[in-house]
């Protein structure tokens, strides 16, 4: 359950940006991320879903019921890694529209990785269908899709894709990986670049 004070918080700004983590839980750029755009005035709600093995689409949709009051038409999506894939079915099953979206080393298409069950595992249980890209592309105003030439985690043929399949800008920042804990990165500038030239 969400707090008095923090539902007042997002009654009263109603320019909600949702950071959406992947399947490792939080990475270190949306504590940067939150900080730089809360200088910029934005509300900024990052749910915590269970990773990992917890890493379940069923759980993750619970969680994120108690946040869906406070998603309208000028909120902004930022999506990492599997993060995506969940925001893609959710938004299709609950009819939820955005007027930003925002990939970060996202994807749509299944992959394997040998002696990672349970990362593939989560693959199969958050699979798009071709019909809800499609539905998706209807759902945000505009859509830009983030991915790097070094991702340790998604074959980048996939990362290709994936900004083809729902119609997004694709911008491809080398050498930043899965821009997960990993990764080491902390902070990505066009990020904010993108929603300073979108407000």
């Amino acid at each position: 359950m969400l707090s008095d004070i923090f539902e007042k918080g997002l009654r009263m700004n109603r320019n909600n940006v949702f950071l959406i983590h992947g399947y490792n839980g939080i990475p270190k750029i949306y504590e940067w991320l939150r900080k730089e755009l809360e200088k910029l005035g934005y509300n900024i709600i990052v749910p915590e879903f269970s990773a990992r093995e917890g890493a379940i689409y069923e759980k993750w949709k619970k969680v994120f019921d108690d946040y869906k009051k406070y998603i309208d038409n000028n909120s902004i999506i930022v999506a990492h890694s599997i993060g995506n894939e969940f925001v893609i079915k959710y938004f299709n099953e609950n009819n939820i529209n955005v007027k930003l979206y925002i990939s970060l080393a996202g994807f749509s298409k299944y992959f394997e990785w040998e002696d990672k069950e349970e990362l593939n595992r989560a693959c199969r249980d958050f699979l798009v269908s071709e019909s809800e890209l499609e539905n998706f592309k209807n759902r945000c105003d505009r859509r830009f899709a983030i991915y790097s030439n070094n991702d340790h985690i998604v074959p980048f043929n996939i990362l290709e894709e994936y900004p083809k399949n729902i119609n997004a800008v694709p911008i491809l920042i080398e050498n930043i990986g899965h821009m997960g804990k990993k990764s080491g990165l902390e902070r990505i500038p066009k990020v904010i670049d993108i929603i300073k030239e979108n407000q």
